[in-house]
């Protein structure tokens, strides 16, 4: 039963809206034929919270790296950096030498807006389901399978049996509605840093616009100087 439970937290995480670097397991990069494991082929890291950066051992298996993982995470944002591009010029120009420099794939988990949120807490509650029902399918079987062997047994040692199994069968329970109930808070908490985030955009482009306004009609009344007779 308590592969379930693993099981269920691993499908959470592929619905990514922070970087847990189990999420890329099930990437599969193919190189000459062969269907290499990520980390046979690249070095990880998360420079944000919501980001991966995959830097490939070779440089040759960019591309690769980048086919594999828009299969696995099709929602990521898929980009190619450059490993020095904070040594670039302020301008972002870019010297002829640049074209042959070593790039990494940088991964970014997509915003959770209102569309992405709804989707997510639906995801975790038909997986929460889904696993559950398993659970308990496995729970009357272990029960059906504990009596069975038992049968000759003292009534003690069945009473035993069946309250360890019980045991199990609750803690096991408890841990999926911790995983169901973490991964729904990851999800709500991107949201409102999501809505925080738009109404200060939004906030600051009014403000921005009100500005050049003032700034319009002051020049205006300028103008008008001298001009009365």
């Amino acid at each position: 039963m308590s592969a379930y439970a693993v099981y269920m937290n691993y499908q959470f995480m592929h619905f990514s809206v922070e970087a847990e670097p189990a999420a890329l397991l099930s990437v599969e990069v193919e190189v000459g034929g062969n269907r290499l494991n990520l980390e046979d082929v690249a070095d990880v890291a998360i420079p944000e919270e919501n980001q991966f950066a995959l830097i490939p051992k070779d440089q040759d298996y960019l591309f690769a790296i980048c086919k594999s993982v828009v299969t696995a995470h099709p929602d990521y944002k898929i980009e190619q950096k450059s490993m020095n591009e904070e040594e670039k010029d302020a301008e972002g120009e870019k010297d002829e030498k640049d074209l042959d420099e070593d790039k990494y794939v940088l991964c970014t988990m997509p915003e959770v807006n209102g569309d992405r949120h709804d989707a997510g807490m639906n995801y975790v509650k038909a997986i929460y389901e889904e696993m559950m029902a398993k659970i308990d399918k496995a729970n009357v079987a272990y029960g059906t399978k504990i009596a069975k062997e038992l049968m000759t047994a003292k009534p003690e040692e069945m009473d035993e049996a069946k309250e360890e199994l019980q045991k199990q069968y609750d803690q096991i329970k408890d841990l999926c509605k911790s995983y169901r109930e973490s991964k729904e808070k990851q999800i709500e908490e991107a949201y409102q840093k999501y809505l925080k985030e738009r109404t200060e955009a939004e906030q600051a482009e009014k403000e921005r616009q009100a500005a050049h306004s003032e700034e319009k009609g002051s020049k205006l009344d300028l103008s008008q100087i001298g001009t009365d007779e």
